[in-house]
């Protein structure tokens, strides 16, 4: 069997690279020169280093996304913390980290829940409880968002600013009064609240674009191929299916099976150009993230990654793998900014991260370098959420015609793992029909 894959992102990759496994041929056609869509990496001209189209936090829960690394041979590439420890940091410039390694899985998250200083203790007690009815599938999200759910649940101000806030803004990528609490819960269930393996979290040593490098070699050696630089113009229909694929070169691919691993816009302009409906699902709005590295002259940061609370700066990676000094800065639902000169935002983060660092005092700023992803995920709101097709959403306009991305059905936020796993469930559905 013959199956054409329309993107070379993680949801294609893993698209592809299930239906190898599973026996098929399969042919990758990306239009961009680079595999990974939104999560890549590129040299940055002038200091010469790697630097990633953004930061993306992975865990040990990441099961899709880690098949793609255990198959191409770069799992290697991510280095696991011991057990899940996160730092937390305020204008006060105390940091405090929950560390749940004093016991296995959930019970540490509860004893680490417990140290934490900056929150009262019925605040701390109260999350706990929180998170044990998630535990136990008592709390649910559905039709809620996390601030009505927070509230529902007891939650005080000081929990929400330092522990709940900082995980949806990180996961999910939306406001508290927009974000899905059902997401939520997805991410307690799955990470927070799994094994400690799966709660861990893992910090690439190197570009994102390495993790997926060996694709092309891979897909080549059993039969496949990708074509990079190409384009799709259009889906060909005959008889309820779809028949061949137009290419922008002028060429077309015939195959038995087509998986559309392309952002819910283009894959809106590929079906009008096809002359075809447009997903019965509506237009799903877009949050922004901005993501900042900037250069120091030396290395300052005490841990690896730190959450930053009442500031504009939301979460602070240390990229001192990829070079010395360099520190990757996100802001998440980042509407507020996204629009603001990016001389300005570069000056607003060092100028923040002083304030929280009164280490980095003789730390010289050297450069900084913005980058902008204004629809850098769906806006997954709960009316938004039972909008994400299916992977068989189109299936009633062409039987052989499946969907995979971030933004469809798989029960995740617009992570990562969402994007791989939504590969894998279209491989399946596209080889069981």
């Amino acid at each position: 069997m013959k199956i054409l894959v329309i993107g070379g992102g993680w949801s294609g990759i893993a698209a592809a690279i299930e239906a190898t496994k599973r026996g098929a041929t399969v042919v990758v056609v990306e239009e961009r020169q680079y595999l990974g869509g939104r999560a890549r990496s590129f040299v940055d001209r002038i200091s010469g280093d790697e630097i990633d189209n953004g930061q993306h936090v992975m865990m040990g829960c990441y099961r899709a996304l880690l098949h793609v690394a255990q198959t191409l041979g770069t799992e290697h590439l991510l280095e696991r913390q011991a057990s899940l420890r996160v730092a937390f940091v305020d204008s006060s410039s105390q940091i405090d980290i929950l560390d749940s390694s004093a016991l296995p899985g959930k019970r540490g998250l509860v004893l680490g829940l417990l140290r934490l200083r900056g929150i009262s203790v019925y605040a701390r007690l109260s999350a706990i409880r929180l998170a044990l009815f998630i535990s136990l599938g008592w709390a649910s999200g559905k039709g809620l968002t996390c601030a009505e759910f927070l509230r529902k649940h007891g939650q005080q101000a000081d929990a929400i600013k330092r522990f709940w806030e900082p995980i949806v803004l990180a996961t999910i990528n939306a406001p508290l009064s927009s974000a899905s609490a059902e997401l939520l819960v997805s991410v307690m269930s799955l990470a927070f609240l799994g094994s400690s393996n799966d709660s861990q979290i893992l910090i690439p040593t190197t570009g994102l674009s390495e993790l997926i490098r060996p694709f092309e070699k891979w897909l080549t050696e059993r039969g496949g191929r990708c074509i990079i630089g190409i384009g799709v113009e259009a889906l060909e229909i005959l008889d309820g299916k779809v028949c061949s694929v137009r290419l922008s070169n002028g060429t077309s691919i015939v195959a038995d099976r087509v998986i559309s691993c392309i952002p819910q816009r283009a894959l809106h302009r590929l079906l009008i150009g096809s002359d075809m409906n447009q997903l019965r699902a509506k237009a799903t709005p877009s949050s922004p993230i901005v993501s900042v590295y900037l250069w120091y002259d030396k290395q300052w940061m005490p841990t690896d990654f730190v959450a930053a609370l009442g500031t504009t700066v939301q979460w602070v990676f240390d990229k001192r793998r990829i070079q010395q000094g360099l520190v990757a800065v996100t802001v998440s639902a980042g509407s507020g900014i996204v629009m603001e000169n990016s001389e300005d935002i570069v000056a607003l983060c060092d100028a923040e991260l002083r304030t929280l660092f009164p280490g980095m005092a003789s730390a010289t700023f050297k450069r900084g370098f913005v980058i902008k992803e204004k629809h850098a995920t769906p806006l997954l709101t709960p009316e938004m959420l039972q909008e994400r097709p299916a992977a068989s959403e189109l299936t009633s306009m062409a039987s052989n015609l499946f969907l995979a991305g971030d933004w469809t059905a798989t029960g995740l936020p617009a992570t990562l793992e969402g994007a791989a796993r939504s590969g894998v469930i279209a491989s399946t559905a596209a080889l069981s029909q």
